[in-house]
Formats: C-alpha cells, sequence, structure tokens
C-alpha cells in the first residue's frame, strides 16, 4: 500500500472510490509539492476533488486522524501542539466564502483562518494530526462586543475544540499535554472541560492578571518564586534571530488564578513556570517565558521538563511553513470556502508527512530506508549510493544531494526547505527509472 492508502484508510466519505481518490490526491501532492494542485493531482482527480471537496458531511481528515491516535498509542506521553495561521487568499476574486483578514482595506486582505492540532512525541517526532478548523475570519464589527457573544461563537473557541479533538482520538495514551501559545491564555480555556489524561501548558498573556501565591495576591508578571535553578538551553533559529545557547534563570511555583473581573466563576488552580535570560547578546531581546500548566511542578526537573515540552510547540510552526512555501497553500484556485477549506486540510496532512521525514532523519539515523521509503525507492537510492544496505539517514542525504545540498559543520542535515525540493526531483527520478527499467525488460 502506499502511503495515502494507508494514510487515509477509513476517511470519512461517502464511499471506497471517493476515498481511493483522496488516497491518490495525497500521493501525487506529496510527490510533486512544488506543482498547483491541478497539476500534481491530474485532470481526472481534479474532478474528484471538486465532487468530494463539494459535500459539507466530508470529513476529508478523518482518516488520517485516526492512523495519527494509531501512532500515538506506541508511546506513553504525547504532546499535543495546537495554533492558528492565516491564509491569504488576496486577489482571489472569484472565490466566495473568505473572510476578512484585517490590514488596510484598499489592500483587500481577503483570507481565512486555519486552527490545528498536531500531535508529537517527547523527542520532537510529529506522528499526525488531530484535528483541523478552517473558518473565514471577521475583522471588525465584533471586537467592542466580545462580551456580548457565547463562547461557542467566538473565533477563541477554537482552543477549546482543540482540548476536545484530543479527547475524541488521544484517549487512551496514559498521558497528553496541550501546547499553547499566549492566545489561548484566557480563563474560559484554562478551565474547559478535558479529558482525564489531558494537562495544559500554556504560555502567559496577561502578566497584569493577578493571582495568588502562598496566600497573597500578585500580578503574575511582578511575582517571585522562591524555588530557582539556572540552566542553559539551545534557542532555535527564528526569523531575524540566530540560532544560540542562552543562560535562564527558572523558578517555579503553585498559584491560583481567580475570573476576570466582573466575572463570576471558580478559582482555576494552576502551576508557574518562569524562565528569564541572564546577560543575552547584544541587540538580541531576553526570553522571558511565564508558563501556566495544570500538571503538578514540585521541583527543579519537573520545571525544565516543562520548558523542554514548550519548546516542542515550535513544530507546528515549521508545519506552517512546509504548508505554506512548500505546498504553496497561498495559491489554490477553488471557487468557493467549503471546497477551498477541504482541500487546505488534505495539504495539510501532506505538509506533516514532509515535515516527519525531516524530523525521521534526525532522530532516527540508523532506521534502515526501507521502514520509510517504498520499494522502488529504496532501489534508486541503494543505486545512487552504490551500497546494499542503506540507513534512514544515508538515503535523506542522498535524495537532498539530488537538490544540491552539501553537509556542512553548522548544518549537517537537510531543512525543511530541501527536503520538499530534494522529494519533488527525487521522486521525477523514481518515474524515469521505473520506465527505463520496464522498457528494457518488456515489464511495463
Amino acid at each position: 500500500m502506499s502511503w495515502g492508502e494507508t494514510e487515509f484508510l477509513g476517511s470519512g466519505v461517502n464511499d471506497k472510490r471517493e476515498s481511493k481518490s483522496l488516497a491518490k490526491m495525497a500521493d501525487r501532492l506529496l510527490m510533486n509539492p512544488e506543482l498547483s494542485f491541478s497539476r500534481a493531482v491530474g485532470e481526472g482527480l481534479r474532478r474528484a476533488a471538486w465532487r468530494i471537496f463539494s459535500k459539507q458531511e466530508v470529513d476529508v481528515g478523518y482518516g488520517h486522524y485516526k492512523q495519527t491516535a494509531g501512532r500515538c498509542r506506541a508511546y506513553e506521553t504525547i504532546l499535543v501542539s495546537q495554533d492558528t495561521t492565516d491564509i491569504n487568499y488576496q486577489g482571489h476574486y472569484a472565490t466566495t466564502g473568505l473572510g476578512d483578514l484585517g490590514g488596510q482595506k484598499e489592500l483587500g486582505h481577503a483570507g481565512l483562518c486555519l486552527h490545528t492540532a498536531m500531535a508529537i512525541n517527547e523527542q520532537g517526532l510529529p506522528l499526525g494530526l488531530v484535528g483541523q478548523k478552517v473558518w473565514p475570519p471577521v475583522a471588525s464589527g465584533r471586537s467592542q462586543a466580545l462580551h456580548k457573544y457565547a463562547l461557542e461563537e467566538k473565533e477563541s473557541y477554537r482552543w477549546v475544540e482543540g482540548l476536545q479533538w484530543t479527547g475524541q482520538y488521544l484517549a487512551p495514551i496514559q498521558q497528553v499535554i496541550v501546547i499553547s501559545d499566549r492566545e489561548s491564555d484566557f480563563y474560559d480555556y484554562l478551565r474547559a472541560p478535558r479529558s482525564q489524561n489531558t494537562d495544559l501548558l500554556v504560555r502567559a498573556r496577561y502578566l497584569t492578571r493577578w493571582v495568588y501565591y502562598q496566600g497573597e495576591k500578585h500580578k503574575l508578571g511582578q511575582l517571585s518564586l522562591s524555588a530557582a535553578s539556572q540552566v542553559d538551553i539551545a534557542v532555535a533559529r527564528a526569523k531575524n534571530r540566530p540560532a544560540r545557547i542562552a543562560h535562564l534563570q527558572v523558578s517555579w511555583g503553585q498559584i491560583t488564578c481567580p475570573p476576570p473581573v466582573n466575572r463570576k466563576g471558580e478559582m482555576v488552580g494552576l502551576w508557574l513556570v518562569k524562565a528569564q535570560e541572564i546577560d543575552p547578546p547584544n541587540k538580541e531581546k531576553a526570553i522571558s517565558w511565564h508558563l501556566l500548566t495544570s500538571m503538578a511542578v514540585a521541583d527543579e526537573a519537573s520545571a525544565l521538563l516543562m520548558l523542554d515540552y514548550y519548546r516542542r510547540r515550535w513544530l507546528i510552526e515549521r508545519w506552517h511553513l512546509v504548508l505554506k512555501q512548500g505546498l504553496q497553500l497561498e495559491r489554490l484556485q477553488f471557487d468557493n470556502f467549503e471546497r477551498l477549506s477541504n482541500a487546505i486540510k488534505l495539504l495539510g496532512i501532506v505538509a506533516w508527512q514532509l515535515l516527519c521525514l525531516k524530523q525521521l532523519a534526525a532522530q532516527a539515523p540508523d532506521l534502515p530506508a526501507e521502514e520509510v521509503f517504498e520499494p522502488l525507492q529504496v532501489e534508486v537510492l541503494k543505486k545512487k549510493k552504490g551500497t546494499k544496505q542503506l540507513s534512514l539517514r544515508q538515503a535523506f542525504m542522498v535524495m537532498a544531494a539530488l537538490a544540491g545540498f552539501s553537509p556542512t559543520k553548522k548544518q549537517p542535515l537537510p531543512g525543511e526547505k530541501t527536503i520538499w525540493q530534494a522529494w519533488a526531483i527525487f521522486n521525477a527520478f523514481c518515474q524515469g527509472y521505473q520506465f527505463a527499467f520496464q522498457e528494457r525488460y518488456g515489464t511495463g
């Protein structure tokens, strides 16, 4: 079975033919990540996509979410990183149902928002998605009256839905930690119902809020905790910031968060982990994290574990990069919201596979190539390498070389961009090899 056939087994579509069509689309999009949707899948599957994506009851990700749950059962602890990204469809005038991303109105920032929850193991290997939601945002007219809307009617409800997806698919896992950034720091999310096996890890946004610590009232950002330690951590490269080692002072303690002003509700008991960088490099902004968690953090080891878990959250941002730049999500051409949103979800699953391939090369370098690649691909890689045995790391290095990658001390392994570029070249290489083999031996 191909990757698509495995991943979309039991998809939420009407019949087996549609499930097979989804699998074929996924396989072809994976083989041709830099082509447009229509060119990648071909005319016949493009028509099938139009038909399948038109149905409101279709859940293109259902089969994949079940496969994700199956992969997660091999681990006692699973991290779920959830985040939202804007998808800009400015200039897509023929597409109906787009929302307003805000900004200057004359620029016409039409688009959609995508919220995703991704399952990750403790070492940072993405195991798959457990839910995706696409919606047309409303940029004006609501912000002054949000208090009048029920939680379910607000865009912030997407964070609570992420907890629901987690409970639906990952209930058998012993421990699940749902990690999210500052947008999720609000009272209704912190106290939202969740499965017994699920805990929260949230980066605090509102540092001026009042909390209780050791019976006294403090502003969160000014709170001094009694327990403290110092540690060096590697900070990943980001936009306008090089990778570096940061020296942090880490402190932790148990706090209680009251409901917001003019709101009735119960107190929420949480643990706070503070990480403040000491003497950052010149012109670099000091790292300052206030992490709220429902997990008990009673010692240094637990506090450092929360920091390590939070750093795994950034993997979903790398997934956004693959989705937007690798699969070029923002050039999708569908004529209405329903079809476009289903296409986005399909591309999201393909983007996960590309990201997973890159992470596997770093985390399981000695794994036999046969565990990841299909037989024809392994044969081509072995021929190219000139060896009978091939590890996963060797396979990726051979493949990346097709895209011009040469390892250095600073970058010993290819990044996400190299992987998606090399993957497209490699698959074309395999097709040529297969054609030559069939022509020579008459097996076609």
